[in-house]
């Protein structure tokens, strides 16, 4: 089983292991057939891979190329994203994994996500929501992995927490900073670049997508 863990701290064996779940077809039902897809930090393929499967065409970003080993029919890119510049443009842009929310600089990356997207295109991304601030300690299964988030610290502007995921008779702690955006600093911030929040996806709120202008 390998130990190796990603430059922001992801083990990849635990990411390898989480399944799919509902949301590629969450993903697919809200997007036209055979959409050119790029995924943001697709890490191994969780969401890129059924995608492709369901005959989209699928690029895959990632600052790991150990993650990017587990692409199947997905076109890799090592880069990260804030800098990554593929001199092309996508029906969608994907940027999954609540990277909105602990992202440093979202500018940086709703940039990125922009100027990958064709005038009209849609970005379909997953967020924190305002809601998931109040009960920041929880613990759950997700397929054979255990995972366990427990709150460090707390401000009026972030939360710094630390999740736990165990896989057989393994374990490995990642901690993490999620700042809180509510719903009309996100539609605001969206309009800075250019995009129209349009949707929820589901009844959570923790997807939703956004149009380029044309």
């Amino acid at each position: 089983m390998s130990s190796e863990v990603t430059p922001d701290g992801c083990p990849v064996e635990v990411y390898r292991h989480l399944p799919a779940g509902h949301e590629p077809d969450l993903i697919h039902e809200a997007i036209p057939p055979g959409s050119r897809i790029l995924e943001l930090g697709c890490g191994t393929g969780r969401l890129a891979n059924p995608l492709a499967a369901k005959g989209h065409h699928v690029t895959g970003v990632d600052e790991s190329a150990a993650m990017l080993g587990h692409l199947r029919d997905v076109t890799p890119v090592h880069a990260r994203i804030e800098s990554v510049r593929l001199g092309e443009r996508f029906d969608v842009v994907l940027l999954a994994a609540n990277l909105i929310s602990t992202a440093h600089d979202r500018r940086l990356l709703t940039q990125a996500c922009v100027r990958h997207l064709v005038p009209g295109g849609m970005l379909i991304a997953q967020w924190l929501p305002p809601s998931w601030f109040g009960r920041v300690d929880r613990e759950g299964r997700l397929g054979p992995v255990h995972g366990r988030v427990r709150l460090v610290r707390s401000t009026a502007e972030h939360v710094t927490a630390e999740t736990t995921y165990r896989l057989d008779a393994r374990s490995w702690t990642q901690r993490f900073t999620a700042y809180r955006i509510t719903e009309a600093r996100l539609r605001d911030e969206l309009a800075e670049a250019g995009l129209h929040l349009s949707r929820w996806l589901d009844a959570t709120h923790s997807w939703w997508s956004a149009d380029r202008e044309r």
